[in-house]
């Protein structure tokens, strides 16, 4: 009895401490607010910021460099590192941006960005972060040796070739030394001043267009970088001719003019319809079949502009499977299509004229069909061979078209 009464007491013991058990509250929140780039390693303030949403999603943006990059997408919080999953972004190219969280007013970035570099500070005042005071008590700071000389082992360069657009005034390049308390000084020499120039704290400002290289020096190390000053990207492109009239077969050149002169000439060219005309990347319109459709020129920076093509004409366009597979001497028929298609003056008309088409084959051991695709005599079992299908057509005049070479697979009977 007394075992049974004390076996009781611990139940009880148990359930209350269970029911007295609460779950651990979350270190850091982050939701709802806006955190600043501080101070980052160039001594520039205020050029960066990050939201974090109450609904896990984020914005981050950057005027560094104007129109660099938004990047938009979803966060996460898993002890003291947040964890920003890209979703959308400008010209930057990025998956994932890793913060350690110091407290819930400051990040350290890790993830080195075109405008952030890694071990930038962001705060929640858009002020100095650095500058402010903590609420807890300091410890004495230990006396350090001013005079210690701590020599560069290496300098570091997140890129072996950089690039910016002519009329830059002021951008930096992602190069430091390591380690970054070293006392040895950083110095920087372009090789040719007319395309970029470098300042003592490594900021560019472009000049001409034209590639060049940087030296970079601190102490005894040593790197040399690639750097190119690019034309601002166009502001229209125009092309010439602006409408094509061409037949099926036949081939023009289109001529891209790029407004300024100076501007990147790099375009890339579509056809909405290459089954009417095809363009390749050097502006080579080609006529395929009567038709209209529309052929786009477009920059880097997305100008673009639109070339109307009309391919006039007639021919046939013939529909049928590769590889089909009929049983010789079955009289069987080979599926097929033939439609007669005219385009004049923007006006389309199609006829079917399936009827119409002369199958033949000069491989008669294999297969023989007659004119309308039927197939009467055997051959070997899977043997493959061409049909060439050809179509004729007379209205007082005469109208023939060859088709392509189809395979046809013949089954012994």
């Amino acid at each position: 009895m007394k075992r049974k009464i004390g076996t009781m007491i611990l139940l009880a013991l148990l359930i209350c401490s269970c029911k007295g058990k609460k779950e651990p509250e979350a270190k850091f929140d982050l939701a709802g607010k806006t955190y600043y780039n501080t101070v980052d390693s160039y001594g520039h303030e205020d050029h960066a910021k990050v939201w974090f949403g109450k609904d896990g999603t984020f914005v981050f943006n950057d005027s560094y460099k104007d129109g660099y990059y938004d990047i938009t997408g979803n966060w996460t919080l898993k002890e003291d590192v947040c964890s920003l999953e890209v979703k959308e972004t400008g010209q930057g190219s990025y998956g994932t941006i890793i913060f350690e969280v110091k407290d819930n007013d400051t990040l350290v970035l890790k993830t080195g960005l075109s405008g952030s570099a890694s071990d930038d500070v962001f705060s929640t005042t858009e002020t100095k972060g650095s500058d402010k005071e903590d609420s807890g008590k300091k410890e004495d700071p230990k006396p350090e040796d001013t005079n210690k000389e701590i020599p560069c082992t290496e300098i570091y360069t997140l890129y072996n070739n950089y690039w910016a657009e002519e009329g830059t005034k002021s951008w930096h390049l992602d190069i430091k030394p390591v380690p970054e308390n070293t006392t040895d000084k950083m110095t920087y020499k372009s090789n040719d001043e007319s395309i970029v120039t470098i300042d003592e704290n490594g900021n560019v400002a472009t000049g001409k267009i034209g590639k060049t290289t940087i030296e970079v020096t601190c102490g005894s190390q040593k790197i040399t970088v690639g750097f190119e000053t690019r034309a601002d990207g166009p502001t229209s492109l125009v092309l010439n001719p602006a409408t094509i009239m061409i037949y099926p077969g036949d081939y023009i050149n289109l001529k891209v003019d790029v407004y300024p002169e100076t501007a990147e000439k790099k375009v890339t060219f579509t056809s909405a319809d290459p089954a009417i005309a095809t363009v390749d990347k050097e502006g080579k319109v080609v006529g395929v079949a009567p038709g209209q459709t529309e052929i786009t020129v477009k920059a880097e920076n997305g100008v673009s502009a639109v070339c109307k093509v009309f391919v006039e004409g007639e021919t046939v366009i013939f529909e049928m499977e590769n590889n089909v597979s009929v049983k010789a001497g079955s009289g069987e028929k080979i599926p097929y299509k033939a439609t007669w298609v005219m385009y004049y003056e923007g006006n389309v008309t199609k006829t079917d004229v399936t009827e119409y088409v002369d199958f033949h084959t000069a491989y008669t051991s294999a297969l023989d069909i007659d004119g309308h695709g039927n197939v009467y005599a055997k051959g070997a079992i899977y043997e493959t061979t061409d049909v060439p299908v050809s179509f004729s057509y007379n209205d007082g005049g005469s109208f023939y078209v060859e088709s392509q070479t189809f395979y046809v697979h013949v089954v012994k009977e």
